[in-house]
């Protein structure tokens, strides 16, 4: 093979590596846009048909070369518009790679906005969120709905007697020891400082109270106290049933669980009650 011919046949490879780039970011960006035919989808689908042009334009250009070409070589603009070829389909290659990284950030970021960061449980936002979907499951199955408030009792004397990294450790326990002892479906939430609440599906008040003994004994055994000893970390419990499976009533089944709450504070602490 003498040099003209060889320079031909790489010219004609990498027409070819063109067309192959051209397909694989025309399937990218469709697999990119898959299942989010909203904003943006018209230049998913331009993009989509302008690379699947270029790759038949450059596919098209390759033949009639092989069929013209009577030993004659490349010229250097040919070259520089083929370089100019490949770069398109490697920048839209690139491109999808970034919005993935982003899309992925984003996501990390809307996780992180609706949980808390110490405990790993939803905040209040993302108990929200939750919950929203749960209640709109018992609408449909026409199950009641329990709400239950925790409080993890003389939480301050933790912090106050053995500094905040220690009381950090006790509520990263506490929520851990609640979410093995709680049922799947239950929602668990950090509503703020010491303070969770629970949604218990299916359960009212008396038939949940079971689930917060539970809860409540798992703690007690499985979060170490940093003051040793005898010392114990204990939680105190209200629990409602809500008057029907909607927000509005999920706010007034807490009001009542946090009475419920205080009142086992007042009884001695350690102990689930319901509201009255």
């Amino acid at each position: 093979m003498d040099s003209m011919t060889a320079w031909n046949w790489s010219f004609l490879l990498l027409r070819a590596a063109t067309t192959i780039a051209c397909v694989v970011a025309a399937v990218a960006v469709a697999r990119h846009g898959r299942g989010r035919r909203g904003t943006g989808w018209g230049y998913r689908a331009g993009a989509i048909l302008y690379l699947l042009l270029l790759a038949g334009l450059t596919m098209a250009e390759g033949y009639g070369q092989i069929t013209t070409w009577a030993g004659l070589s490349t010229p250097l603009l040919g070259w520089f518009w083929l370089a100019t070829d490949l770069v398109i389909p490697l920048a839209v290659l690139l491109l999808l790679r970034i919005l993935r990284e982003r899309n992925a950030l984003a996501g990390q970021l809307a996780a992180a906005a609706r949980h808390d960061p110490l405990t790993g449980l939803p905040n209040r936002a993302g108990f929200a969120e939750e919950v929203a979907q749960a209640l709109a499951r018992a609408t449909r199955e026409r199950v009641p709905v329990a709400a239950a408030m925790l409080d993890l009792d003389r939480f301050k004397r933790v912090n106050d007697g053995w500094g905040h990294a220690a009381g950090d450790a006790v509520l990263r326990g506490a929520a851990d020891a609640m979410r093995q002892a709680m049922r799947p479906g239950d929602i668990l939430g950090r509503m703020g400082g010491e303070e969770f609440a629970l949604l218990l599906p299916g359960l009212d008040a008396q038939s949940a109270l079971p689930v917060l003994e539970r809860v409540r004994a798992a703690v007690e055994q499985a979060v170490p106290h940093p003051g040793g000893g005898e010392e114990r970390v204990t939680l105190s419990a209200g629990v409602a049933t809500l008057a029907a499976p909607r927000t509005e009533a999920l706010e007034a089944a807490l009001r009542a669980a946090d009475g419920a709450l205080y009142a086992a504070k007042a009884a001695g602490r350690n102990r689930a009650l319901p509201a009255t």
